[in-house]
């Protein structure tokens, strides 16, 4: 089947679905293509969390907020790793894209007067995180609806597996749906809106579906990914149910014990620190970070954990039966905190048949969102002409560290970027002859995997590379672990070639999202390694102070042949002076 079309839509979460819609607005003929169905699929509709955090500095809670010091905390969390321009334009952007999500009705939380229930985000310095209940998948509902309306044909149960592309711009896509059929879309250009790769992680906090693909398409394709050693990862239940552990609830002090019964974060702090500020600097964000001294309750956790000191489900446990509302702050942060506690009560009584307060759970430290991706410009495009990128598949405008809030936000400024600079795209290029050689060498790599007699299942791999990747990769780094990873990460990429085992469509679609795992899991090691000191979100056991000196740039990696090719660039001093990484919470 040859589908032609201005531009393909790739994915069907938050960034891809307001890309489609842009797109079509501004005049193209559109597509849109994704592994599973339209409105599950993806991360933004997967109901993980009881809220999702929506930066918009619209001074309603705090009249001194504004665009200007939105981007300044995204600056000084970046750390020096973020493109200004990128960042600007995302803080910039943040109001008119409200404005857009309030037509479409997707709720937002409001107090008693209708304004806005707004709180301060991870890493930000103001309250201006609007709150969406069940995630991000009110405005995937909206943005489905929003799509079919305007009669844009989608196309379900269908993964591409290669990009052609002719003189570094793009001509169109191949792949094959669940029926076993070949799909190739003649395209002028393309979004991807793919998402992160979640799944690396035996731990993780993202559905099936998030494999990285994206990136190792564009990867492949010869698209420079950027700023992949920083990646969130934070604590998540998973006993007795699997959601988000969001940063306010340490703010109640909960007690936190390992399997032996015994508790252990006091082991592992820094002299001078006690166990209850730590915690209070932990409520302040969500993801692992390096830079407030926080750290020490993650790295606590994942040590007990990978030296077998979990509980029975694999966690440490926490118990908040005997917590009290007199652990908060007497002052306009613990009247936050207090509101935040209660939609999470309730929502997990409601949504998962738990109530926190009378039952201990466990938790683990979680694979997240990759801050960085294809390396994209103002337009949303990547380094290859004619393909654009968006949301968490997309890097630039996040840093070493990124404000709760701000991806989502990403996903709706980015993603009506693309969608319109793609039309613009598409209007001045005329269609170029699909190069058949390509898409031949494509039936002739699938024809291969599906050749090969091994033994070893898609799924088989994929458990081996999150346990790799969890084990010497997640929160603790050193040049050691890393080096076990890639050495690991080799082997299994032998593997997916000689040993893997596939009979059905189905199976194919298992080992080529396991080939893309272990595609990016080897660029995460392999540039965690080279950056030798810590920053952010990323922590080096053996390099646990920041080094501007050596290390204030940032990594575009690109492939050449089969070698990864290491770009620097730069970052601008001035910008690292002029916001300082200070912020801290208490």
């Amino acid at each position: 089947m040859i589908v032609q079309c201005d531009v393909l839509v790739i994915g069907g979460g938050a960034a891809a679905g307001r890309a489609a819609m842009d797109a079509h607005d501004n005049g193209a003929k559109v597509a849109v293509v994704m592994k599973g169905s339209f409105g599950t699929s993806g991360a933004s509709a997967f109901k993980i969390a009881e809220i999702a955090g929506y930066n918009v500095a619209d001074g309603v809670v705090d009249q001194a907020d504004s665009p200007e010091t939105h981007f300044a905390d995204i600056m000084r969390a970046a750390a020096g790793m973020a493109d200004p321009k990128l960042a600007k334009i995302l803080a910039e952007g943040s109001i008119e894209s409200l404005r857009r999500l309030e037509e479409m009705n997707v709720p937002f939380h409001k107090d008693v007067n209708g304004d806005y229930l707004e709180v301060l985000g991870c890493f930000a310095t103001k309250p201006r995180m609007h709150l969406i209940s069940g995630h991000a998948e009110p405005i995937v509902h909206e943005q489905k609806k929003a799509v079919l309306s305007r009669n844009i044909p989608v196309y379900e149960w269908t993964i591409l597996t290669r990009f052609l592309v002719e003189d570094n711009q793009i001509v169109g896509a191949v792949g094959f749906n669940r029926d076993g059929e070949q799909v190739v879309f003649h395209t002028k250009a393309i979004v991807m809106g793919t998402g992160g790769a979640g799944q690396l992680f035996s731990y993780n906090i993202n559905p099936a579906d998030i494999t990285g693909d994206g990136y190792s398409l564009g990867f492949r394709a010869g698209a420079e990914l950027i700023n992949m050693e920083f990646m969130q990862a934070g604590p998540g239940l998973i006993y007795p149910c699997k959601n988000m552990f969001n940063s306010w609830l340490w703010a109640f002090h909960p007690k936190v014990t390992n399997g032996l019964g015994e508790e252990f974060i006091h082991k592992y702090l820094p002299d001078g620190m006690t166990v209850e500020q730590c915690m209070n600097l932990r409520s302040g964000h969500y993801p692992f970070s390096s830079y407030d001294g926080s750290q020490w309750i993650d790295i606590a956790i994942q040590t007990e954990i990978k030296e077998g000191r979990g509980g029975p489900h694999g966690g440490v446990i926490v118990d908040f039966t005997n917590v009290s509302e007199d652990a908060l702050p007497k002052n306009a942060r613990g009247e936050e905190l207090k509101k935040s506690w209660d939609i999470t009560v309730n929502w997990l009584i409601e949504n998962r048949n738990l109530d926190i307060r009378k039952t201990p759970v466990e938790i683990a430290i979680l694979g997240h969102a990759i801050n960085g991706g294809l390396n994209i410009n103002e337009k949303a495009e990547t380094t290859i002409r004619g393909l654009f990128a968006a949301g968490e598949t997309a890097g630039g405008p996040h840093g070493a560290d990124r404000l709760g809030g701000n991806m989502i936000l990403t996903c709706q400024v980015y993603g009506k970027r693309a969608g319109t600079f793609a039309a613009e795209f598409a209007k001045e290029h005329t269609f170029i002859d699909l190069p058949l050689n390509q898409i031949e060498e494509e039936n002739q790599r699938l024809t291969a995997i599906k050749g090969v007699n091994g033994t070893l299942k898609p799924h088989h791999i994929k458990k081996q590379l999150q346990e790799i990747m969890w084990r010497y990769v997640l929160v603790t780094r050193s040049e050691e672990s890393l080096t076990t990873a890639i050495e690991q990460l080799e082997i299994l990429r032998e593997k997916c070639r000689k040993e893997i085992a596939v009979t059905n469509t189905r199976e194919l679609m298992h080992a080529i999202e396991a080939e893309n795992l272990v595609l990016v899991g080897e660029i995460i090691s392999r540039v965690a390694r080279i950056r030798k000191e810590t920053r952010g979100s990323h922590f080096r056991v053996d390099y646990q102070s920041r080094n501007d000196e050596e290390f204030l740039y940032r990594m575009a990696v690109k492939l050449d042949g089969e070698e990864i090719k290491l770009r620097k660039i730069n970052s601008d001093m001035e910008w690292v002076r002029s916001y300082p990484y200070d912020i801290v919470h208490v």
